[in-house]
């Protein structure tokens, strides 16, 4: 009997971890969606400079805000582009004009807005017809 009930509470917790994880990552996916949104509003476009590179292909690179506050930034890169970077290399970035430590990579906020226009622009040819 103790067996049978060591092993429905091991599957309850086994369940719950798996809530909880499941959780987090959504959290985690929809804030980063959040936060990508409020640099398209009301981003901020500036120059980071590349500090080092390490495995994995991540990049420390560091950009001063309006304020002339220097922020800090470990990113995951593809491998190209972790090929493409060197220490003392310049990147374009955008950060938040509200959150300063909120920044992405200038080119993907680029090829974002151009996309949405494109949208919009195919949007109203076909209302037009």
């Amino acid at each position: 009997m103790n067996a049978e009930l060591l092993l429905i509470i091991f599957m309850l917790v086994l369940c719950l971890l798996s809530l909880v994880t499941t959780g987090l990552i959504a959290f985690s996916f929809v804030q980063s969606i959040n936060h990508f949104r409020e640099v398209m509003v009301n981003g901020i476009p500036t120059t980071a400079n590349v500090v080092r590179k390490y495995a994995r292909n991540r990049i420390v690179f560091e950009y001063r805000d309006i304020t002339g506050r220097l922020h800090r930034k470990d990113r995951i890169v593809l491998r190209s582009e972790y090929h493409r970077f060197q220490p003392g290399d310049s990147i374009d970035v955008v950060y938040s004009a509200q959150r300063p430590h909120i920044v992405f990579f200038k080119e993907l906020i680029d090829r974002s807005r151009a996309a949405q226009q494109a949208g919009e622009q195919s949007n109203l040819d076909s209302s037009k017809q």
